[in-house]
């Protein structure tokens, strides 16, 4: 009620209006008796009597309501992050439902007699533009500080305080100290402010030029019109303008970063990322994907060709330059498959796709394209091809094998002796069960991959169930292992520590030559089991221990003796599946030894 300038009772900037929109915004129209009593209390301190402030009351409850029903309507978002919201906001509450306060109010005033309603037009007018600028000034600031206020640091906060005391200080030269005639340093700042804090910077800087320059209307220092109330109506065209304009440009920059941020996430969910290449500037931009894909930080910032080259593998390099330069010169599109190198060591497998955007001479002005992480695309390709291989070539031996028995005991029984016979017999038992052993193995490769093995754990007397799955593989392997255990008692999987052995066992007798020592041996101490497979054999390169237990993994010098290569990749992986782990060390005198240390008892 201090900026006043119709008789005490219309104001040029009436903020409950602004403050009831907020309140039933966020809170639920339920809360309306709250509105109906401030707005009661708000028009009786006005210097009317409670009869006519009842009244009015009653047009700045309804108004609120209205407003707030009709956004809803309209899908509304008090965040105002989107352009629709900032109009919507203009039209239905701003200019729609302030008419509504507006009639009753001058209504009211006039049967009541009051001399601010002499001019029922002026007085609507001006009623109505009030309650305008409490919504496009007041409810703005309240919707967007609890909604989408922003986590300021200590700098951010500083240069938010500066940058409001700065506009304070040139709004208060500007409309009280008499440069009423020179404002425009004023909008700089309000769209600076915009820029740097979104809608929270233009909701609050144009709260706060309105009220110094409505203030200073009032005192008579912003001489705009004939008398104070003309001088506020032009002040209210010209704040409403900036405020509805500054809205819009806050709403509009934050649709862009959501814009951005939505598809930097989807090409992230994706592993895609974009680039361009500037050919006459030898300038390469990447998406924020694109340099988590390369291993490169942000910040370091665009690159060069002969830079972006120098990120992929060595072996593929020369292929990649060959067609990015053949589609250069051909202006057509183009697409290479390479190795990325990381500064860690590993690889990561792109997928690129690039096309020639050309002058209107034809001359190539630029290469834009995408980029895409395919290496674990291409790592289930390779699990899936390896598995095809190790059926078509380890199930051969013993298929030929079974196949040949079966046909020798089914054409020509009679030819064969019982010995010759139970040698048959044997031999098929015996590939049946390498067959077996090997469709295990490729089964639980690829629901470990999928993730739906899960441990059984029981407590299992250990000691014996080593000696009996290593008596077993003797039997098959038809060599025999020494076994040295103690008496261990542990809470495990016996199903999967019974593969454990059987592979480790197999794995050193196919490595080791007829004749030569393996050993086995398991024990504990206090908290985890410690089982060991020792051999003499040739032992494992120390290059080879980090993926000797990846599957399909095959040490150097084996590739003669039979194996999928994935038994030792079941070996580390039913360990992990039970907390413990599988390693590989060097056996003194020479040989390899095999550990695999589980938890006594279950997690």
């Amino acid at each position: 009620m201090e900026l006043s300038v119709a008789h005490g009772v219309i104001s040029p900037v009436w903020p409950p209006t602004g403050i009831a929109l907020a309140a039933l915004l966020l809170l639920g129209p339920r809360y309306w008796p709250a509105i109906a009593l401030g707005a009661f209390v708000s028009n009786a301190t006005s210097g009317v009597s409670p009869d006519v402030a009842a009244a009015i009351s009653v047009g700045n409850t309804l108004e609120a309501l209205a407003a707030v029903y009709l956004l809803r309507r309209v899908d509304f978002r008090p965040s105002l992050d989107r352009v629709r919201d900032v109009a919507w906001l203009v039209f239905l509450a701003a200019f729609v439902s302030t008419a509504i306060s507006a009639t009753n109010g001058v209504t009211t005033l006039a049967i009541a007699g009051s001399p601010a309603a002499s001019s029922y037009g002026s007085a609507w007018a001006l009623w109505w533009l009030g309650d305008a600028m409490g919504d496009l000034l007041v409810a703005p600031v309240l919707l967007i500080a609890a909604t989408r206020l922003p986590k300021l640091d200590r700098a951010r906060l500083l240069e938010a305080l500066a940058l409001l005391g700065l506009l304070a200080g040139t709004s208060a030269a500007v409309f009280v100290g008499g440069w009423w005639r020179y404002p425009y340093p004023i909008f700089p700042l309000l769209v600076l402010a915009t820029l740097r804090f979104r809608q929270l910077g233009a909701a609050t800087g144009c709260l706060v030029v309105a009220g110094i320059a409505i203030a200073g209307a009032v005192a008579g220092e912003t001489p705009l019109g004939s008398d104070a109330t003309t001088t506020v109506e032009v002040l209210q065209a010209l704040l409403a303008f900036a405020a509805v304009s500054l809205l819009v440009l806050g709403a509009t920059l934050t649709e862009r970063e959501q814009a951005t941020e939505s598809l930097a996430e989807a090409q992230e969910l994706a592993q895609l990322g974009s680039w361009e290449w500037d050919l006459a500037a030898d300038r390469i931009t990447w998406s924020r994907e694109l340099y988590r894909i390369f291993g490169v930080h942000p910040r370091s910032g665009p690159l060069t060709f002969a830079q972006y080259l120098a990120r992929i593998h060595p072996a593929d390099r020369d292929a990649v330059r060959a067609e990015i330069e053949r589609a250069i010169a051909a202006r057509q599109q183009f697409e290479v498959l390479h190795r990325v190198a990381l500064d860690d060591g590993s690889d990561r497998v792109v997928h690129g796709r690039g096309r020639v955007i050309v002058d209107a001479a034809g001359s190539p002005l630029r290469l834009v394209g995408t980029a895409q992480d395919v290496t674990e695309r291409q790592r289930v390709e390779e699990v899936r091809n390896n598995i095809l291989s190790a059926v078509a070539h380890e199930l051969r031996t013993p298929l030929t094998s079974v196949l040949g028995f079966a046909l020798t005991l089914d054409e020509r029984p009679e030819t064969h002796d019982d010995e010759t016979r139970r040698e048959m017999t044997h031999q098929l038992v015996t590939q049946a069960r390498r067959l077996e052993h090997l469709l295990a193995d490729l089964l639980d490769v690829d629901r470990l991959r999928h993730g739906l093995v899960r441990t059984s754990v029981q407590r299992t007397d250990v000691a014996s169930l080593v000696e009996r799955t290593v008596a077993a593989v003797e039997a098959s392997e038809g060599r025999e292992v020494e076994i040295r255990t103690t008496p261990v008692v542990a809470e495990i999987d016996a199903g999967k520590l019974e593969r454990i052995v059987d592979n480790l066992v197999t794995n050193a007798l196919k490595h080791t030559p007829p004749g030569t020592k393996v050993a086995v041996s398991v024990g504990g101490d206090g908290s985890a089991l410690l089982l060991r497979v020792d051999d003499s054999g040739p032992g494992v390169a120390d290059e080879q221990k980090r993926h000797i237990f990846e599957p399909f993994a095959r040490v150097n010098g084996a590739a003669g003796v039979p194996g999928t290569g994935i038994g030792l990749a079941l070996v580390a992986q039913f360990a992990a599946l039970q907390g413990g782990r599988a390693w590989v060390e060097d056996r003194p005198g020479g040989g390899a030894s095999f550990r695999v240390s589980l938890p006594l008892r279950a997690r």
